[in-house]
């Protein structure tokens, strides 16, 4: 949704006239402003466009305030309704005024995230518990805070927070939204260089500081409205399941050693916190699962815990802004991270977006034309991960790409196809300095060169990942009992497409599952549960950690895994 702001700065002692828009909409808490590149100017998708006192999209990291600004910040909706009538904004104590909240869509297969998760209670977890068919009367408080817990998983992307009901195991409340952190990049490393970089002259307000109030700021306004929609007081016990890098920027502690090598964290997490040492409200303790290295962090042992059956050889893989990913049975994991990148989620692609509204979701071929489906049935605006995985496998199926993912041209290009190439003129795109060859797959929604180029770096990154995890485990795909998909990515994208673009090997097709929010299911496990607890704590002690930079020949095997 957008947002109209109007800048005030006889109101902000904190802002000046050499402040940018981007850093002005950090410190006050402003979302809707995608970063990919976390604000140097080099992904171009930081537009916003100023209203007054001069009428032009700008880029928002590179653009100076001034007093009088009006702006407006976020995608207009896609069915054109814009707002909802009422465009009278109200002039806030901070310094701008505001008329819309941001907004992202977390899909959930169309059904409401606690049912979901209630239903995979109900057939993976005993804990000789009746799950009751309706929460409580929100009439009733229930005095006792020992009734009540909360879990959430914080995702470098997208954060989703539970409130539980102890003595039943059911789910009474969900909230999911955007990590409002991605002002400041799309991917971990942006976010380790934004905290590294601090503000010399005021510690107190820079990023490593603000992205901490970002997070705690989210999961105390939830955490109270949850509460208090469930007529309930205050959380027992809190679990936190999330990649290394976000639980340090939840803690305040700088991941800044996480961005050069050897990339040992300061914290491994895997034990008890007290919320209020972070201004934390509402709850008695905080779990936070055990992080095995610096970038396979808890979220990947929170997620293992729920899903991976010791007796049977687990490919597990969460493919996302980070591809995480650990293989094994028993008492023995080996495990990788792999630098993909935030491409599989939209960014950093020319019209990649998040998986919302006017997103093409999905893509494939129906004769000798390219479909495609679009979130919420509207008017296509750009192209989501499961959208991008789809349109290279089509692309590469129709004969449009080649094995090395150059786009065809002229008598090499199959003559059925020949309509949907075309070339986008320099000016056109955003991240590329050249003339390009594009790819029409909707109205308005097209796939260049280098947009490919980058899906191949991330597809690759995760290929090799595996390919590692293969050799040092001592066997091969064909010994592998299931191939589990952890994530939100990974629970829509189509599994044909990924193998065909050479994600995972072939063989694993019909062993592939996914499982949904792994990490977010244990960590509801886990506040439930001490045992789950103690067997998330066995898993990450069990599991050896491969670092993929000093690995010999890695480099080779990336290179090899980048074509089709």
């Amino acid at each position: 949704m957008q947002q109209r702001i109007t800048i005030n700065l006889n109101t902000d002692s904190k802002t000046t006239d050499k402040t940018t828009i981007l850093e002005y909409c950090r410190s006050h808490g402003i979302a809707g402003i995608e970063t990919p590149c976390g604000g140097k100017g080099t992904c171009g998708k930081c537009k916003v466009t100023v209203t007054k006192p001069y009428y032009k999209d700008v880029l928002a990291c590179q653009t100076k305030i001034c007093h009088g600004m009006e702006i407006i910040v976020g995608r207009k909706e896609s069915n054109g309704t814009g707002t909802d009538g009422h465009d009278a904004q109200r002039i806030l104590n901070a310094g701008y005024s505001i008329d819309k909240e941001d907004s992202m869509v977390v899909l959930t297969n169309g059904g409401n995230v606690s049912e979901k998760f209630n239903e995979h209670v109900n057939e993976h977890v005993n804990r000789n518990v009746v799950l009751k068919e309706e929460t409580a009367n929100e009439s009733e408080k229930v005095e006792s805070n020992e009734d009540t817990l909360a879990a959430c998983d914080i995702g470098t992307t997208t954060v989703v927070c539970y409130l539980i009901d102890k003595e039943t195991g059911q789910i009474i409340s969900t909230r999911s939204g955007a990590n409002p952190q991605r002002s400041f990049g799309a991917d971990v490393l942006s976010r380790i260089d934004a905290a590294a970089r601090a503000d010399d002259n005021d510690k107190a307000n820079g990023s490593l500081q603000m992205m901490q109030t970002q997070i705690v700021s989210l999961l105390n306004g939830w955490i109270s409205e949850m509460l208090t929609e469930c007529g309930r007081t205050k959380v027992c016990r809190f679990s936190v399941a999330g990649n290394t890098v976000m639980c340090h920027l939840l803690l305040g502690i700088s991941p800044e050693k996480l961005g050069k090598a050897p990339f040992m964290p300061d914290e491994y997490f895997g034990r008890e916190f007290n919320p209020l040492d972070i201004g934390l409200e509402n709850c008695q303790t905080m779990i936070i699962f055990p992080a095995v290295s610096g970038f396979v962090g808890g979220d990947i042992t929170a997620g293992m815990m729920e899903t991976v059956n010791c007796n049977e050889l687990t490919l597990y893989l969460d493919i996302g802004t980070n591809g995480e990913m650990a293989l094994g049975k028993g008492d023995r994991y080996v495990c990788c991270a792999t630098a993909a990148g935030p491409a599989f989620e939209g960014a950093q692609i020319e019209l990649g977006m998040p998986a919302s509204k006017g997103a093409v979701d999905k893509v494939w071929l129906e004769g000798r034309r390219i479909k495609y489906s679009v979130i919420g049935n509207d008017r296509p605006v750009g192209l989501c991960g499961s959208g991008l995985i789809d349109a290279l496998a089509v692309l590469l199926k129709a004969g449009i790409i080649d094995e090395n993912g150059t786009i065809l041209s002229g008598q090499e290009l199959p003559i059925l196809f020949r309509s949907y190439v075309f070339e986008v003129e320099a000016e056109e795109t955003a991240q590329s300095t050249e003339s390009s060859l594009a790819v029409h797959i909707a109205p308005g929604v097209y796939i260049t060169q280098d947009d490919i180029r980058k899906l191949q770096l991330a597809k690759g990154a995760i290929a090799a990942g595996i390919e590692v995890l293969f050799k040092e485990y001592g066997c091969k795909p064909c010994d592998v009992d299931i191939l589990t998909f952890a994530g939100g990515f990974g629970n829509y994208i189509d599994k044909a497409s990924a193998a065909a673009i050479g994600l995972f090997p072939q063989e694993l097709l019909d062993k592939a599952k996914e499982v949904g929010n792994a990490a977010g299911n244990g960590a509801v496990s886990a506040a439930l549960s001490q045992e789950a607890w103690e067997r998330a704590l066995e898993i990450s002690g069990n599991m050896r950690y491969i670092e993929l930079a000093s690995y010999p020949h890695f480099d080779e095997m990336y290179v090899e895994h980048m074509n089709f």
